[in-house]
């Protein structure tokens, strides 16, 4: 959503491609790779060794990838500041 009264082609293409780009990164940080969830792990003991690995994977791999929450969540906030709000 653009606010104001200056909405030219131009504009709402380079929004348009920013909201598509922006989605794409926050797809990619919050996607978890399918072959963490299959493969087992060497050295896990017990029934929930496997698992507890598995999750461990899956925060870390979170973790690396929170600057790229945030730099979406930047990009929304700043662009916020010039009307355009991205939902």
């Amino acid at each position: 959503v653009a606010l104001g009264g200056d909405n030219s082609a131009v504009l709402c293409n380079v929004i348009d491609e920013l909201v598509r780009f922006r989605a794409k990164v926050r797809r990619y940080a919050l996607a978890l790779p399918e072959a963490a969830d299959t493969v087992p792990m060497e050295g896990a003991t017990g029934a929930n060794g496997p698992k507890q690995e598995q999750k461990e994977k899956r925060q870390q791999l979170m973790r690396e990838r929170k600057p790229l929450l945030e730099a979406c969540d930047s990009l929304r906030g700043d662009l916020a500041a010039f009307g355009i709000h991205i939902k």
